[in-house]
């Protein structure tokens, strides 16, 4: 921390600083669990799914059960049998794509209420949704949550319809019959609806109310409830540290990318699920998200007024968010930052189920005969991976963003790009415990990078003041890369067996970002 430095600040100011950075640190490692949804896919796929064997097994299992029960997807061979697998933990997979969507739309809004009321509200807000999102999936085996699931949404298509109508039609004179009942006969409808499609199908259909649940619950809310608390320690660290944003930014978000490191431990969430089961998880997991957040964000609030840096470094205009999405340079930006969380997203969903699956292929083509309990073993060993990833991506965050504070941020951007590619063309012929750690670790190291550059360079863009909301926008590409890379590896693997080109057209996206940095440098102008 000696290397932090600010412009001139009394002593209990110095002091509320490394309050709020303290505050930031908790928020966002509790946050940054997040990073950690690929442990949930197989629990959650034997929960919700019924199993898939083959012929063979069937016949086995018809032979050598008394009491046999036919709940079982049956296949042709075991190769079919890994494709539906794969087809059932693809489905499971958009809950965490919808959570990173929901996450960066979301965020856009909350930047904005950050920079008006503070960073405190809005971070609350965001405890309260994420550990809301955790605590009702954890009840999904109640038919009554299905029920309320069911009424809140045909209560958010209420407001949507009411909302729109406001729009068109709130103009017109009051007197005019049908303009002043049109919103009871709205709400009527959608009551009358909703009950009779709540009666037809809520806990009829099988898996699928299950999968609903799960993108409304751990998608859809804990995904806004990050986009909510997410940008509040950022911005409010770099109004504090005006000449250190890099750093600051790396240390508050590295919280972020250490808090799935806990999800991969056998002494953290990976043990916990694999003795009480993953919806005890959830539950518990919702109740440290809102006392956690909460109490992180007690200690965030903006200093008195935001100091320029010093130094000589180069005084931007504050732009307001219309004006940046007027300016080039943001699109640049946004291409860049999508590339770079394209590429780690992918990996990152998908990290301990193919560090599992390359590990066993390498075993079979050994000639190994493996056992069940065997193949289970081998597939455990890609939690490591998981943590792995997790720990260079906190560390990636500190490191760069010391890094770009030293020697710039193009050439920052420029080697993490570069270096991001090389790795993610190679990732897919990886088939040893040595190679796939030390892959997943630079995957995990270059991909927290971004998320100590990308605000800081928002920052030296488009000003400190209007952050919140300018970093929003820069961040929904961020969510739209988060449904592209896990569907684009979804489908490759689907359709090939592999994730290889999946890998391969990421890597291309980031060497094309290398270029666009190099290009953006040459954009960017300071005021006058």
């Amino acid at each position: 921390m000696a290397a932090i430095t600010s412009a001139e600040t009394s002593a209990p100011d110095r002091l509320t600083k490394y309050k709020v950075l303290a505050g930031a640190i908790i928020v966002q490692l509790v946050l940054g669990t997040v990073y950690g949804y690929s442990i949930f896919w197989e629990p959650l796929t034997a929960n919700i799914f019924p199993p898939v064997i083959t012929e063979q097994q069937l016949q086995l299992k018809m032979s050598g059960e008394s009491n046999f029960s036919s709940e079982y997807v049956v296949v042709k061979d075991d190769a079919t049998a890994q494709k539906e697998r794969a087809k059932q933990q693809g489905i499971l997979k958009y809950a965490f794509s919808i959570c990173i969507l929901s996450f960066a739309v979301v965020m856009v809004i909350a930047g904005r209420v950050q920079d008006i009321k503070g960073p405190r509200v809005p971070a609350i807000i965001g405890g309260l949704m994420m550990g809301g999102g955790f605590i009702y999936a954890g009840l999904m085996t109640n038919t009554i949550v299905f029920y309320l699931a069911h009424a809140i949404f045909a209560g958010v298509v209420t407001l949507l319809l009411l909302m729109l109508f406001h729009a068109f039609f709130g103009h017109l004179e009051k007197e005019m019959v049908i303009v002043r009942h049109a919103p009871m006969a709205i709400m009527a409808t959608c009551i009358i609806a909703g009950i009779m499609l709540g009666n037809q199908y809520v806990g009829k259909m099988a898996e699928m109310d299950q999968l609903l649940l799960l993108w409304g619950t751990i998608g859809f809310m804990a995904g806004a409830g990050i986009g909510f608390a997410y940008v509040c320690p950022i911005a409010a660290l770099v109004k504090w540290f005006p000449n250190n944003k890099g750093l600051v930014s790396g240390i508050a978000v590295a919280g972020f990318g250490l808090g799935a490191y806990l999800f991969s431990r056998k002494w953290g969430a990976l043990g916990f699920i694999s003795d009480q089961g993953i919806f005890p998880f959830f539950i518990i997991h919702g109740l440290v998200c809102i006392v956690a957040i909460t109490g992180g964000a007690m200690l965030l609030r903006n200093p008195p007024t935001v100091a320029p840096a010093t130094g000589g470094a180069k005084i931007m205009v504050d732009s307001t968010w219309q004006e940046t999405l007027r300016q080039p340079t943001f699109y640049l930006l946004w291409l860049m930052f999508f590339s770079g969380a394209m590429a780690g997203l992918m990996v990152i969903g998908i990290i301990k189920v193919f560090a599992g699956e390359q590990l066993l292929l390498a075993a079979r083509e050994a000639g190994r005969v493996l056992t069940e309990s065997e193949t289970s073993a081998i597939m455990m060993k890609g939690a490591a991976a998981v943590g792995l990833l997790a720990i260079f991506n906190a560390l990636g965050r500190i490191v760069w963003g010391f890094v770009s504070d030293r020697i710039g941020r193009t050439v920052t951007f420029v080697i993490i790009f570069v270096l991001q590619a090389v790795v993610m063309f190679l990732l897919a012929g990886m088939q040893t415990e040595m190679s796939l750690s030390i892959a997943a670790a630079l995957v995990g190291f270059n991909f927290g990078g971004n998320f100590a550059l990308f605000p800081s360079a928002t920052a030296d863009l488009f000003g400190a003041k209007n952050l919140g909301a300018n970093y929003g926008w820069v961040f929904t590409s961020y969510g739209i890369a988060g449904v592209a890379g896990i569907a684009t590896g979804n489908y490759a693997k689907v359709l090939t067996g592999s994730y290889g080109a999946a890998f391969s057209l990421a890597a291309f996206l980031c060497l094309l970002s290398a270029g666009f940095a190099v290009v953006l440098k040459y954009m960017k102008k300071p005021a006058e």
